[in-house]
Protein backbone atom coordinates (compact mmCIF):
# COMPACT_ATOMS: atom_id res chain seq x y z
CA UNK A 1 0.00 0.00 0.00
CA UNK A 2 1.17 3.57 -0.72
CA UNK A 3 -0.06 7.06 -0.59
CA UNK A 4 -1.29 6.39 -4.34
CA UNK A 5 -3.95 4.01 -3.02
CA UNK A 6 -5.20 6.67 -0.53
CA UNK A 7 -5.61 8.95 -3.25
CA UNK A 8 -7.39 6.81 -5.76
CA UNK A 9 -9.39 5.58 -3.18
CA UNK A 10 -10.99 8.87 -2.02
CA UNK A 11 -11.27 9.65 -5.90
CA UNK A 12 -13.73 6.48 -6.14
CA UNK A 13 -15.69 7.76 -2.85
CA UNK A 14 -15.97 11.86 -4.40
CA UNK A 15 -16.80 10.04 -7.77
CA UNK A 16 -19.98 8.29 -6.28
CA UNK A 17 -20.75 10.99 -4.26
CA UNK A 18 -20.43 13.66 -6.87
CA UNK A 19 -21.53 11.81 -10.24
CA UNK A 20 -23.42 8.62 -8.49
CA UNK A 21 -20.86 6.24 -10.73
CA UNK A 22 -22.09 3.17 -9.29
CA UNK A 23 -18.57 1.57 -10.14
CA UNK A 24 -16.67 3.49 -8.02
CA UNK A 25 -18.75 2.66 -5.08
CA UNK A 26 -18.14 -1.01 -5.36
CA UNK A 27 -14.31 -0.29 -5.80
CA UNK A 28 -14.69 1.92 -2.84
CA UNK A 29 -16.35 -0.19 -0.81
CA UNK A 30 -14.70 -3.33 -2.23
CA UNK A 31 -11.21 -1.35 -0.31
CA UNK A 32 -12.27 -2.46 3.25
CA UNK A 33 -11.54 -4.80 5.33
CA UNK A 34 -15.08 -6.91 6.42
CA UNK A 35 -14.00 -6.23 10.18
CA UNK A 36 -13.49 -2.05 9.29
CA UNK A 37 -14.42 0.46 11.56
CA UNK A 38 -14.97 4.25 10.76
CA UNK A 39 -14.65 6.55 13.80
CA UNK A 40 -16.00 9.68 11.91
CA UNK A 41 -15.56 13.61 12.97
CA UNK A 42 -18.02 13.64 15.33
CA UNK A 43 -17.34 10.56 17.46
CA UNK A 44 -19.67 7.91 15.96
CA UNK A 45 -18.30 4.42 15.10
CA UNK A 46 -19.17 2.29 12.01
CA UNK A 47 -19.04 -1.49 10.93
CA UNK A 48 -18.54 -1.80 7.16
CA UNK A 49 -22.24 -2.79 7.18
CA UNK A 50 -23.17 0.73 8.61
CA UNK A 51 -20.86 2.34 6.20
CA UNK A 52 -21.98 0.62 3.32
CA UNK A 53 -25.79 1.46 3.42
CA UNK A 54 -25.07 4.96 4.64
CA UNK A 55 -23.33 5.47 0.99
CA UNK A 56 -25.89 3.41 -0.98
CA UNK A 57 -28.55 6.39 -1.03
CA UNK A 58 -25.64 8.93 -1.13
CA UNK A 59 -24.52 8.52 -5.06
CA UNK A 60 -24.79 12.15 -6.53
CA UNK A 61 -25.71 13.94 -3.40
CA UNK A 62 -22.93 16.49 -3.52
CA UNK A 63 -22.39 18.20 -7.00
CA UNK A 64 -19.10 20.18 -7.19
CA UNK A 65 -17.51 17.60 -4.87
CA UNK A 66 -13.85 17.34 -4.66
CA UNK A 67 -11.79 15.25 -1.81
CA UNK A 68 -8.17 15.75 -1.90
CA UNK A 69 -5.54 13.46 -0.20
CA UNK A 70 -2.55 15.31 1.29
CA UNK A 71 0.84 14.86 3.71
CA UNK A 72 0.25 11.52 3.22
CA UNK A 73 2.71 9.69 5.78
CA UNK A 74 3.08 6.32 7.12
CA UNK A 75 3.41 6.22 10.36
CA UNK A 76 4.36 2.55 10.92
CA UNK A 77 4.10 -0.34 9.02
CA UNK A 78 0.09 -0.29 7.74
CA UNK A 79 -0.41 2.79 9.34
CA UNK A 80 -0.68 6.20 7.57
CA UNK A 81 -1.44 9.81 8.23
CA UNK A 82 -3.31 12.30 6.00
CA UNK A 83 -4.67 15.39 5.36
CA UNK A 84 -8.12 14.85 3.91
CA UNK A 85 -9.53 18.46 1.96
CA UNK A 86 -13.02 18.24 1.21
CA UNK A 87 -14.45 21.09 -1.29
CA UNK A 88 -17.44 21.89 -3.00
CA UNK A 89 -17.21 24.20 -5.72
CA UNK A 90 -13.68 25.24 -5.35
CA UNK A 91 -15.07 26.04 -1.48
CA UNK A 92 -13.41 24.26 1.07
CA UNK A 93 -16.21 22.72 3.49
CA UNK A 94 -13.84 20.07 6.02
CA UNK A 95 -10.73 19.24 6.57
CA UNK A 96 -9.57 16.50 8.53
CA UNK A 97 -6.91 14.58 10.00
CA UNK A 98 -6.69 10.64 9.10
CA UNK A 99 -5.34 8.05 10.51
CA UNK A 100 -5.92 4.31 8.16
CA UNK A 101 -4.50 0.96 9.60
CA UNK A 102 -4.49 -1.20 6.43
CA UNK A 103 -4.04 -4.95 7.19
CA UNK A 104 -3.75 -7.78 3.54
CA UNK A 105 -3.75 -4.51 2.10
CA UNK A 106 -7.06 -3.40 2.66
CA UNK A 107 -8.50 -0.68 5.47
CA UNK A 108 -9.17 -2.38 8.62
CA UNK A 109 -9.83 1.50 10.09
CA UNK A 110 -9.99 4.66 10.06
CA UNK A 111 -10.03 7.68 12.58
CA UNK A 112 -11.00 10.79 11.30
CA UNK A 113 -10.30 14.41 13.38
CA UNK A 114 -11.72 17.36 11.92
CA UNK A 115 -9.29 20.73 11.96
CA UNK A 116 -10.98 23.46 12.45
Amino acid sequence: MNGDFLVRHHDQLTAWLRDGDAESLDAFLGAHHDAFVLVTTDGAILDLGTLRESLRSAGGSQPGLSIEVEEISSVTAGVYRFLERHTVDGSVVGVRVVTAVVEDGLLLSVQETARR
